[in-house]
Protein backbone atom coordinates (compact mmCIF):
# COMPACT_ATOMS: atom_id res chain seq x y z
CA UNK A 1 0.00 0.00 0.00
CA UNK A 2 0.73 4.13 -0.25
CA UNK A 3 3.00 5.49 2.51
CA UNK A 4 0.56 7.02 5.23
CA UNK A 5 1.56 10.70 6.74
CA UNK A 6 1.01 11.59 9.97
CA UNK A 7 1.33 15.07 11.20
CA UNK A 8 1.45 16.13 14.67
CA UNK A 9 1.58 20.34 15.16
CA UNK A 10 2.36 21.03 17.86
CA UNK A 11 3.76 24.42 20.25
CA UNK A 12 7.43 23.51 19.98
CA UNK A 13 7.60 21.35 16.92
CA UNK A 14 5.93 20.07 14.37
CA UNK A 15 6.53 16.44 13.42
CA UNK A 16 5.71 15.00 9.91
CA UNK A 17 6.21 10.56 10.24
CA UNK A 18 5.46 8.62 6.76
CA UNK A 19 5.47 4.76 7.28
CA UNK A 20 4.00 1.49 5.05
CA UNK A 21 2.63 -1.25 6.18
CA UNK A 22 3.66 -4.62 4.90
CA UNK A 23 1.88 -8.10 4.12
CA UNK A 24 1.96 -9.17 7.71
CA UNK A 25 0.34 -5.55 9.23
CA UNK A 26 3.39 -4.42 11.01
CA UNK A 27 4.22 -0.88 10.29
CA UNK A 28 7.69 0.61 9.09
CA UNK A 29 8.69 3.90 9.44
CA UNK A 30 10.72 5.44 6.63
CA UNK A 31 10.69 8.73 7.08
CA UNK A 32 10.86 11.68 9.76
CA UNK A 33 10.52 15.07 9.87
CA UNK A 34 10.57 17.85 12.12
CA UNK A 35 10.44 21.43 11.99
CA UNK A 36 10.11 24.23 15.00
CA UNK A 37 6.78 25.38 14.94
CA UNK A 38 5.96 28.83 13.75
CA UNK A 39 2.87 30.80 13.21
CA UNK A 40 1.49 28.25 15.89
CA UNK A 41 0.51 28.35 19.81
CA UNK A 42 -1.34 25.64 21.84
CA UNK A 43 -2.96 24.58 18.74
CA UNK A 44 -3.70 27.92 17.27
CA UNK A 45 -2.80 28.99 14.09
CA UNK A 46 -1.22 33.09 14.87
CA UNK A 47 0.12 33.66 11.23
CA UNK A 48 -0.68 31.82 8.63
CA UNK A 49 2.37 31.83 6.53
CA UNK A 50 4.68 30.84 9.31
CA UNK A 51 2.66 27.70 9.72
CA UNK A 52 2.20 26.69 6.13
CA UNK A 53 6.06 27.12 5.80
CA UNK A 54 6.52 24.75 9.32
CA UNK A 55 4.69 22.26 8.07
CA UNK A 56 6.13 22.03 4.39
CA UNK A 57 9.51 22.18 5.68
CA UNK A 58 8.79 19.01 8.11
CA UNK A 59 7.09 17.25 5.40
CA UNK A 60 9.76 18.03 2.95
CA UNK A 61 12.09 16.28 5.33
CA UNK A 62 10.23 13.12 5.75
CA UNK A 63 9.56 12.63 2.40
CA UNK A 64 13.69 13.41 1.60
CA UNK A 65 13.90 10.25 3.99
CA UNK A 66 11.63 8.17 2.93
CA UNK A 67 12.19 8.92 -0.85
CA UNK A 68 8.57 8.89 -1.73
CA UNK A 69 6.14 11.78 -2.04
CA UNK A 70 3.13 12.14 -0.32
CA UNK A 71 -0.37 14.20 -0.79
CA UNK A 72 -2.51 13.31 2.09
CA UNK A 73 -1.71 13.44 6.07
CA UNK A 74 -3.61 12.11 8.55
CA UNK A 75 -3.68 15.24 11.48
CA UNK A 76 -4.13 14.73 15.08
CA UNK A 77 -6.35 18.00 16.84
CA UNK A 78 -5.91 19.47 19.99
CA UNK A 79 -6.45 22.89 21.44
CA UNK A 80 -8.20 24.91 23.99
CA UNK A 81 -11.39 24.18 23.06
CA UNK A 82 -11.06 20.62 22.82
CA UNK A 83 -13.85 19.23 24.92
CA UNK A 84 -15.90 16.07 25.40
CA UNK A 85 -18.77 14.20 26.73
CA UNK A 86 -20.61 10.90 27.03
CA UNK A 87 -24.15 10.64 25.60
CA UNK A 88 -27.00 8.23 26.00
CA UNK A 89 -29.91 7.12 24.31
CA UNK A 90 -32.39 4.16 23.44
CA UNK A 91 -34.12 3.23 20.39
CA UNK A 92 -37.26 0.89 20.11
CA UNK A 93 -36.74 -2.11 17.97
CA UNK A 94 -40.29 -3.84 17.68
CA UNK A 95 -42.34 -5.37 20.04
CA UNK A 96 -40.76 -8.56 20.14
CA UNK A 97 -37.39 -9.42 19.98
CA UNK A 98 -36.09 -8.59 16.60
CA UNK A 99 -32.24 -8.68 15.50
CA UNK A 100 -29.94 -5.77 15.90
CA UNK A 101 -28.08 -4.65 12.95
CA UNK A 102 -25.40 -2.10 12.16
CA UNK A 103 -27.93 0.91 11.06
CA UNK A 104 -29.57 0.29 14.86
CA UNK A 105 -26.30 1.08 16.24
CA UNK A 106 -25.89 3.90 13.50
CA UNK A 107 -29.02 5.19 14.16
CA UNK A 108 -28.38 5.40 18.13
CA UNK A 109 -24.36 7.25 17.14
CA UNK A 110 -26.01 9.50 14.89
CA UNK A 111 -29.16 10.66 17.73
CA UNK A 112 -26.19 11.37 20.52
CA UNK A 113 -24.32 13.38 18.04
CA UNK A 114 -27.36 15.27 16.90
CA UNK A 115 -27.78 15.87 20.65
CA UNK A 116 -24.03 17.10 21.15
CA UNK A 117 -24.25 19.29 18.52
CA UNK A 118 -23.09 22.86 19.70
CA UNK A 119 -22.98 26.74 17.75
CA UNK A 120 -19.02 27.09 17.51
CA UNK A 121 -17.93 23.11 17.36
CA UNK A 122 -17.27 20.50 15.31
CA UNK A 123 -17.59 16.82 16.06
CA UNK A 124 -14.54 15.45 15.75
CA UNK A 125 -14.93 11.98 17.01
CA UNK A 126 -17.88 9.69 18.36
CA UNK A 127 -17.28 6.41 19.82
CA UNK A 128 -19.65 4.19 21.21
CA UNK A 129 -19.07 3.18 24.54
CA UNK A 130 -21.35 0.49 26.16
CA UNK A 131 -24.33 -0.87 25.12
CA UNK A 132 -28.02 -1.97 26.84
CA UNK A 133 -29.71 -4.97 25.00
CA UNK A 134 -33.51 -4.57 26.87
CA UNK A 135 -32.39 -5.07 30.27
CA UNK A 136 -28.96 -7.12 29.58
CA UNK A 137 -25.84 -4.33 30.28
CA UNK A 138 -22.20 -5.19 29.07
CA UNK A 139 -23.16 -5.94 25.95
CA UNK A 140 -19.88 -5.81 23.78
CA UNK A 141 -21.28 -6.74 20.23
CA UNK A 142 -25.15 -6.01 20.18
CA UNK A 143 -25.05 -7.13 16.16
CA UNK A 144 -26.72 -10.27 15.29
CA UNK A 145 -28.45 -10.95 18.81
CA UNK A 146 -32.02 -10.22 19.29
CA UNK A 147 -33.54 -7.33 21.56
CA UNK A 148 -36.86 -4.76 21.83
CA UNK A 149 -35.02 -2.31 22.49
CA UNK A 150 -31.52 -1.72 22.79
CA UNK A 151 -29.41 1.70 24.64
CA UNK A 152 -25.73 2.87 23.77
CA UNK A 153 -23.74 5.49 25.51
CA UNK A 154 -21.10 7.29 22.94
CA UNK A 155 -18.36 9.03 23.58
CA UNK A 156 -18.31 12.59 22.01
CA UNK A 157 -14.81 14.28 21.65
CA UNK A 158 -15.40 18.09 19.92
CA UNK A 159 -13.06 20.98 19.18
CA UNK A 160 -14.00 24.76 18.34
CA UNK A 161 -14.47 25.22 14.33
CA UNK A 162 -12.56 28.11 14.07
CA UNK A 163 -9.53 26.71 15.58
CA UNK A 164 -9.75 23.29 13.23
CA UNK A 165 -11.02 25.30 10.03
CA UNK A 166 -7.39 27.10 10.07
CA UNK A 167 -5.70 24.27 10.58
CA UNK A 168 -6.88 22.80 7.95
CA UNK A 169 -6.29 25.94 5.99
CA UNK A 170 -2.49 25.48 6.94
CA UNK A 171 -2.59 21.57 5.71
CA UNK A 172 -4.36 22.59 2.46
CA UNK A 173 -2.38 25.80 1.74
CA UNK A 174 0.88 23.15 2.31
CA UNK A 175 -0.48 21.47 -1.47
CA UNK A 176 -2.02 18.58 0.69
CA UNK A 177 -5.35 16.82 1.74
CA UNK A 178 -5.97 15.88 4.92
CA UNK A 179 -7.52 11.81 4.70
CA UNK A 180 -8.44 11.69 8.29
CA UNK A 181 -8.48 13.51 11.64
CA UNK A 182 -8.41 12.40 15.29
CA UNK A 183 -7.95 13.80 18.49
CA UNK A 184 -4.31 13.67 19.64
CA UNK A 185 -5.04 12.32 23.03
CA UNK A 186 -6.79 9.49 21.35
CA UNK A 187 -3.88 8.89 18.82
CA UNK A 188 -1.04 8.53 21.69
CA UNK A 189 -2.83 6.48 23.90
CA UNK A 190 -3.37 4.54 20.88
CA UNK A 191 0.41 4.05 20.76
CA UNK A 192 1.33 3.35 24.43
CA UNK A 193 -1.50 2.00 25.85
CA UNK A 194 -2.23 -1.89 26.37
CA UNK A 195 -5.61 -3.09 26.29
CA UNK A 196 -4.93 -4.66 29.75
CA UNK A 197 -4.53 -0.94 30.69
CA UNK A 198 -7.89 0.10 29.48
CA UNK A 199 -9.76 -2.96 30.83
CA UNK A 200 -8.22 -1.89 34.18
CA UNK A 201 -8.81 1.56 33.61
CA UNK A 202 -5.82 3.90 33.22
CA UNK A 203 -5.44 7.53 32.66
CA UNK A 204 -3.47 8.49 29.68
CA UNK A 205 -1.35 12.05 29.87
CA UNK A 206 0.19 13.26 26.84
CA UNK A 207 2.46 16.70 28.00
CA UNK A 208 4.03 18.44 25.53
CA UNK A 209 5.10 21.99 25.19
CA UNK A 210 1.58 23.86 25.14
CA UNK A 211 -0.56 21.67 26.09
CA UNK A 212 -1.27 18.39 28.29
CA UNK A 213 -3.80 16.29 26.48
CA UNK A 214 -5.39 13.80 28.18
CA UNK A 215 -7.66 10.83 27.84
CA UNK A 216 -9.21 8.12 30.32
CA UNK A 217 -9.77 4.62 29.77
CA UNK A 218 -12.11 2.44 31.68
CA UNK A 219 -13.72 -1.24 31.49
CA UNK A 220 -12.01 -1.34 27.86
CA UNK A 221 -13.23 2.09 26.42
CA UNK A 222 -12.77 5.60 26.49
CA UNK A 223 -14.49 7.68 29.48
CA UNK A 224 -13.24 10.77 29.01
CA UNK A 225 -10.69 13.48 26.96
CA UNK A 226 -9.59 16.65 27.54
CA UNK A 227 -6.93 19.45 27.10
CA UNK A 228 -5.03 21.75 29.42
CA UNK A 229 -3.52 24.59 27.67
CA UNK A 230 -0.72 24.32 29.84
CA UNK A 231 2.71 21.77 29.04
CA UNK A 232 6.56 22.04 29.26
CA UNK A 233 6.79 25.53 28.10
CA UNK A 234 5.21 27.15 30.89
CA UNK A 235 7.71 25.38 33.17
CA UNK A 236 10.53 26.61 30.91
CA UNK A 237 9.01 30.28 31.10
CA UNK A 238 9.10 30.17 35.09
CA UNK A 239 12.54 28.95 34.91
CA UNK A 240 13.75 31.91 32.94
CA UNK A 241 11.75 34.43 34.86
CA UNK A 242 13.01 33.12 38.29
CA UNK A 243 16.52 33.22 37.14
CA UNK A 244 16.48 36.12 34.90
CA UNK A 245 17.61 34.00 31.94
CA UNK A 246 16.48 33.94 28.65
CA UNK A 247 13.93 31.29 27.32
CA UNK A 248 16.65 29.12 25.24
CA UNK A 249 19.06 28.90 28.45
CA UNK A 250 16.18 27.95 30.44
CA UNK A 251 15.20 25.22 28.64
CA UNK A 252 18.36 23.44 28.42
CA UNK A 253 18.58 23.87 32.25
CA UNK A 254 15.37 22.47 32.69
CA UNK A 255 16.46 19.22 30.40
CA UNK A 256 19.96 18.90 32.33
CA UNK A 257 19.22 19.67 35.42
CA UNK A 258 15.91 19.93 36.13
CA UNK A 259 14.16 17.84 38.61
CA UNK A 260 10.18 17.22 39.47
CA UNK A 261 10.11 16.96 43.53
CA UNK A 262 12.37 19.61 45.09
CA UNK A 263 13.05 17.21 48.36
CA UNK A 264 15.05 14.83 46.71
CA UNK A 265 17.58 17.12 45.76
CA UNK A 266 20.63 17.86 47.74
CA UNK A 267 20.82 21.29 48.73
CA UNK A 268 24.71 21.35 48.06
CA UNK A 269 23.86 21.20 44.02
CA UNK A 270 24.53 23.83 42.01
CA UNK A 271 23.48 24.68 38.66
CA UNK A 272 25.37 27.50 36.48
CA UNK A 273 23.72 30.14 34.68
CA UNK A 274 24.02 33.42 33.20
CA UNK A 275 21.48 36.02 33.92
CA UNK A 276 20.88 38.57 31.04
CA UNK A 277 23.27 41.78 31.44
CA UNK A 278 25.89 39.36 33.45
CA UNK A 279 29.35 38.78 32.10
CA UNK A 280 30.13 35.63 33.62
CA UNK A 281 28.39 32.93 34.63
CA UNK A 282 27.00 32.16 38.46
CA UNK A 283 25.87 29.12 40.30
CA UNK A 284 22.55 28.80 41.25
CA UNK A 285 20.47 26.08 43.65
CA UNK A 286 19.22 23.18 41.83
CA UNK A 287 17.21 22.59 44.60
CA UNK A 288 15.36 26.07 43.55
CA UNK A 289 15.23 24.94 40.33
CA UNK A 290 13.32 22.05 41.18
CA UNK A 291 10.99 24.13 43.31
CA UNK A 292 10.25 26.26 40.62
CA UNK A 293 9.64 23.20 38.47
CA UNK A 294 7.23 21.26 41.02
CA UNK A 295 5.14 24.48 41.49
CA UNK A 296 4.05 24.79 38.00
CA UNK A 297 3.79 21.17 37.97
CA UNK A 298 1.33 20.92 40.59
CA UNK A 299 -0.57 23.76 39.19
CA UNK A 300 -0.98 21.68 36.26
CA UNK A 301 -1.69 18.51 37.54
CA UNK A 302 -4.51 20.65 39.46
CA UNK A 303 -6.05 21.21 36.46
CA UNK A 304 -6.35 17.74 35.16
CA UNK A 305 -8.14 16.75 38.38
CA UNK A 306 -10.72 19.56 38.15
CA UNK A 307 -11.32 18.54 34.67
CA UNK A 308 -11.29 15.01 35.01
CA UNK A 309 -13.50 15.66 37.96
CA UNK A 310 -15.67 17.66 36.14
CA UNK A 311 -16.35 14.62 33.41
CA UNK A 312 -17.29 12.31 36.47
CA UNK A 313 -13.72 10.26 36.46
CA UNK A 314 -13.03 8.87 39.68
CA UNK A 315 -9.67 8.20 40.82
CA UNK A 316 -9.28 5.37 42.64
CA UNK A 317 -10.92 3.48 39.70
CA UNK A 318 -8.16 3.72 37.76
CA UNK A 319 -6.36 0.31 39.20
CA UNK A 320 -4.03 0.60 35.62
CA UNK A 321 -3.00 4.07 36.95
CA UNK A 322 -1.24 7.27 35.27
CA UNK A 323 0.83 6.53 31.67
CA UNK A 324 2.64 10.06 31.10
CA UNK A 325 3.97 10.25 27.33
CA UNK A 326 5.20 13.68 25.01
CA UNK A 327 7.87 15.61 25.23
CA UNK A 328 7.51 16.63 28.85
CA UNK A 329 7.54 13.51 30.22
CA UNK A 330 11.23 12.83 29.74
CA UNK A 331 11.73 15.88 32.49
CA UNK A 332 13.73 13.53 35.29
CA UNK A 333 11.80 13.15 38.16
CA UNK A 334 8.28 13.36 37.18
CA UNK A 335 6.92 9.61 37.59
CA UNK A 336 8.23 10.21 41.11
CA UNK A 337 5.90 13.56 41.26
CA UNK A 338 2.71 12.12 39.60
CA UNK A 339 2.81 8.36 41.93
CA UNK A 340 3.28 11.46 45.33
CA UNK A 341 0.80 13.81 43.60
CA UNK A 342 -1.86 10.99 42.48
CA UNK A 343 -0.94 8.17 44.87
CA UNK A 344 -1.55 6.03 41.92
CA UNK A 345 1.40 3.77 39.94
CA UNK A 346 2.81 5.84 36.54
CA UNK A 347 4.77 4.72 33.74
CA UNK A 348 6.53 7.02 30.95
CA UNK A 349 4.82 5.56 27.71
CA UNK A 350 6.58 4.87 24.62
CA UNK A 351 5.53 4.21 20.99
CA UNK A 352 5.13 0.63 20.40
CA UNK A 353 3.72 -1.74 17.33
CA UNK A 354 6.41 -0.33 14.71
CA UNK A 355 9.17 -0.83 13.00
CA UNK A 356 12.42 0.98 11.48
CA UNK A 357 13.93 4.15 12.79
CA UNK A 358 12.94 2.15 16.18
CA UNK A 359 15.77 4.19 17.85
CA UNK A 360 14.43 7.15 16.87
CA UNK A 361 11.18 7.04 17.22
CA UNK A 362 10.58 5.24 20.24
CA UNK A 363 10.79 7.90 22.15
CA UNK A 364 7.87 9.44 24.34
CA UNK A 365 7.99 12.85 22.08
CA UNK A 366 6.72 10.60 19.33
CA UNK A 367 3.79 9.09 20.89
CA UNK A 368 1.08 11.26 19.03
CA UNK A 369 2.94 10.59 14.99
CA UNK A 370 2.93 7.13 16.07
CA UNK A 371 -0.66 7.12 17.06
CA UNK A 372 -2.25 8.48 13.98
CA UNK A 373 -0.24 5.66 11.49
CA UNK A 374 -1.85 3.71 13.50
CA UNK A 375 -4.89 4.99 13.51
CA UNK A 376 -4.73 5.81 9.72
CA UNK A 377 -3.94 2.03 9.05
CA UNK A 378 -6.94 0.95 10.72
CA UNK A 379 -9.17 2.81 8.80
CA UNK A 380 -7.75 1.95 6.04
CA UNK A 381 -8.26 -1.61 6.08
CA UNK A 382 -11.69 -0.72 7.55
CA UNK A 383 -12.24 0.76 4.04
CA UNK A 384 -10.68 -1.91 2.40
CA UNK A 385 -12.80 -4.77 4.19
CA UNK A 386 -16.06 -3.03 3.25
CA UNK A 387 -15.69 -1.85 -0.55
CA UNK A 388 -14.43 -5.87 -0.96
CA UNK A 389 -17.49 -6.70 1.04
CA UNK A 390 -20.34 -4.92 -0.99
CA UNK A 391 -18.17 -6.50 -3.59
CA UNK A 392 -18.54 -9.80 -2.89
CA UNK A 393 -21.80 -9.78 -2.17
CA UNK A 394 -23.08 -8.13 -5.33
CA UNK A 395 -21.19 -10.54 -6.79
CA UNK A 396 -22.25 -13.98 -4.76
CA UNK A 397 -25.83 -12.48 -4.26
CA UNK A 398 -25.35 -14.19 -0.88
CA UNK A 399 -26.90 -13.24 2.27
CA UNK A 400 -23.82 -11.85 4.14
CA UNK A 401 -24.81 -8.86 6.66
CA UNK A 402 -22.18 -6.38 5.45
CA UNK A 403 -23.30 -4.74 8.49
CA UNK A 404 -22.31 -6.90 10.96
CA UNK A 405 -18.68 -6.79 9.39
CA UNK A 406 -19.03 -3.16 10.01
CA UNK A 407 -19.89 -3.60 13.41
CA UNK A 408 -17.54 -5.87 14.38
CA UNK A 409 -14.79 -3.45 13.57
CA UNK A 410 -16.54 -0.83 14.80
CA UNK A 411 -15.88 -3.09 18.22
CA UNK A 412 -12.86 -3.86 17.67
CA UNK A 413 -11.68 0.30 17.02
CA UNK A 414 -13.71 0.77 20.16
CA UNK A 415 -11.68 -2.08 22.22
CA UNK A 416 -8.45 -0.99 21.33
CA UNK A 417 -8.94 2.79 21.85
Amino acid sequence: MKALTALDIGTSKIVALMAEVDSYGDIHVIGLGECPSKGIDRGYITRLDLAVASVASALKDAQEMAGVKTSSVVLGLSGPTLKSQNEKDLLNIAPQPAEIDYSHIQRLIEKAILRSKEEGYEILDAIPRKFILDEQEGVIDPVGLLGSKISAEVHIVKIGSSLVKNTEKVILNAGLSINARFPSAIASAEAVLTLEEKEEGVLLMDMGAGLTNFAVFSEGSILATGVIPMGGLNITKDIAHFMKITNEQAERIKIESGYALADVVNETERVKIKPRGEEREVAVSRKQLAEVIQIRLEEIMERVSESLSSQGVNLDTLHAGIVITGGSSKLAGIKEFLERYFDLPVRVGFPTGIVGLKEKVQDPAYATAVGLIKLSYKKHTEERLVSRSYTENRENNNSFNVYNLLMKIKSFFRDIM
